[in-house]
């Protein structure tokens, strides 16, 4: 729903701000006041075309902001949760600017927003009636959805795009095992000839790192012979360091006995004798086992170098060439039972194709009989609003095609996400005319007219809360005027609805009333609205029942129709 709309230096707009409520909302005005502005201005805040013409003369940027509720909008907040978009109390600021230069920028709660992405939110948001301008109803990819909304049908869609689904996830394994004969053999070849290469080198996990080390000792072999003979001999030879401690041990050991203290001293020293023989033991080993063999360089070297062949054909690592020779093994095994496994998987396609020709002209089936019934429906909204010699008609086809999946009576046809059908709305403005899409209706008095008795017979199958009519009385009077407001207030008990009306029996069913004037201002013209008080209201529909002069008996006129809008 659409709370507030602010203009700023829009056209003969300096700086409006207005507040909208539930219901029905009604503009009226002189012809020229600049009722239309507010169209224009909205249309912009959706993201419709912007012309730097529209900026108020004198000024480098208009600035057009409007803030919607979308708590009742899951779609609105799913786009919005993909940008990145915070909308967590469910209030929706959508801001426009255009500058002098020609640029613009769009905002959707201070992030900016790309136009395209200002559209693709505005969708939701609002429906203008009048000028075939930002109609989501217009567009045929939404007809569909709105006759599946209005048969009900969206778990038979939901059943038909799942089956379509895993019709093409099966013909991709199918098509992934058809490969050339002389192709399958060349592949074979090569599989082989890699696995035989990898499981000939006996790879052990860990084995790389371990030659790696060893092959840095067998290349420093001299240099730690020399330095662990030197460190074992520093230690543990004649007058080395454990046999210093020895020494210090036994003078400490003879004098102990006099003074309890040197027990202390006693035992650190032995705490430093014990370890540093254990490490002279170890030296002692080490050495004995430093290998000086060429024979063992040269076969670590070799082994390295057959390991670092495999990583340029197989990976980067022996777990990753292990990897690979596990998948190499797997895809021989499936090309080897390839055909069988066609056999298979072909049995389930037409498994599936069976079961899915079966939904979709279910599915078919039903959107004809909901088209009949949404038929009737706006046909009878139609005559009721004065359009009796309208036809409105709901195209359903399937098309035909040799690559189509689904075959019946020798025919073969598309399949498609949704089903078999292409869906649109067609319109006959007048008897003996042929039927043409709604985007070619040429009247924007009957395009609104359409519009609401679509809007009243497919209400509950539409997203769209915000419903602006303009031109929706153009060529009606008397009964059926009245009737127009009827429907249009009727519309307003579950949708926000505002029109731009010149009858005065469509404007007394308002639940708020704006009056669109000009007034001069400093030498320069400006477009004002206001919100008219029970008073004013009664005030303005006289004048628009009586012309420039308003008289008792248009005030007593105002004051029964507004009487008469309350009570109905």
């Amino acid at each position: 729903m659409l709370f507030e709309l602010k203009i700023n230096n829009f056209v003969l707009i300096d700086d409006l701000k207005l507040k909208f409520d539930k219901g029905l909302n009604i503009l009226t005005g002189e012809t020229g006041a600049g009722k239309s502005i507010l169209i224009d201005a909205l249309s912009g805040v959706l993201g419709e075309k912007m012309t730097t013409d529209m900026i108020r003369t004198g000024n480098e940027r208009a600035t057009l902001e409007g803030e919607f509720d979308i708590s009742a909008l899951p779609q609105v907040k799913a786009i919005l949760d993909e940008s990145g978009i915070d909308c967590d109390d469910g209030t929706l600021i959508l801001r426009r600017e255009l500058y002098s230069s020609g640029k613009g920028r769009c905002f959707a709660n201070s992030t900016q927003i790309p136009v395209t992405k200002l559209k693709e939110i505005s969708e939701y948001l609002v429906d203008i009636h009048g000028q075939n301008e930002h109609q989501s109803i217009v567009r045929i990819s939404r007809h569909r959805e709105l006759l599946d909304s209005f048969g009900k049908l969206e778990n038979k869609v939901k059943k038909i795009n799942e089956l379509y689904n895993r019709l093409n996830n099966l013909q991709e394994k199918i098509d992934s095992f058809k490969i050339d004969e002389k192709e399958k053999a060349r592949r074979i070849e090569y599989l082989n000839f890699a696995v035989n290469e990898i499981e000939a080198a006996k790879l052990v996990l860990g084995e790389e790192e371990t030659l790696e080390n060893e092959s840095t000792i067998l290349s420093n072999a001299e240099k730690l012979f020399e330095e662990i003979n030197t460190a074992s001999g520093l230690l543990k030879g004649e007058g080395g360091i454990i046999q210093s401690l020895k020494k210090v041990e036994h003078s400490l050991v003879s004098v102990s006995e006099y003074d309890p203290d040197i027990a202390g001293y006693l035992d650190a020293v032995r705490e430093s004798l014990y370890p540093l023989e254990d490490v002279a033991q170890s030296l002692r080993g080490y050495e004995s086992n430093i290998d000086f063999s060429p024979q063992r360089i040269n076969e670590v070297e070799a082994r390295l170098s057959l390991i670092s062949n495999l990583k340029k054909k197989y990976g980067n690592s022996v777990p990753e060439i292990l990897e690979y020779l596990k998948k190499t093994d797997d895809e021989l095994e499936t090309i080897s039972s390839s055909d069988e496994e066609i056999e298979k998987l072909t049995e389930e396609y037409k498994a599936a194709i069976k079961e899915t020709k079966i939904a979709a002209f279910d599915l078919s089936d039903s959107r004809i009989a909901a088209s009949k019934d949404l038929e009737k429906k706006v046909m009878s909204e139609l005559k009721d609003l004065g359009m009796e010699g309208t036809v409105f008609k709901i195209s359903i086809q399937r098309e035909f095609s040799p690559e189509g999946k689904i075959e019946k009576d020798n025919k073969t046809y598309m399949l498609y996400p949704h089903g078999l059908d292409k869906i649109e709305f067609l319109i006959s403005a007048n008897a003996g005319e042929d039927l043409r899409q709604l985007r070619r209706v040429a009247s924007g008095g009957e395009m609104s007219r359409i519009m609401l008795a679509l809007k009243k017979s497919i209400l509950s199958a539409d997203v769209v809360e915000t419903l602006i009519f303009d031109e929706v009385d153009t060529g009606v009077g008397g009964k059926t005027a009245e009737i127009v407001g009827r429907k249009l207030k009727s519309l307003a008990k579950d949708r926000q609805v505002l029109v731009i009306t010149h009858l005065a029996q469509i404007a007394s069913m308002s639940d708020n009333h704006f009056t669109v004037a000009k007034e001069k201002t400093n030498d320069r013209v400006v477009t004002r609205v206001r919100n008219l008080s029970k008073p004013e209201k009664i005030n303005e529909i006289a004048r628009m029942l009586a012309g420039e002069k308003v008289t008792d008996i248009s005030i007593k006129h105002a004051e029964e129709l507004v009487a008469l809008a309350e009570r109905s």
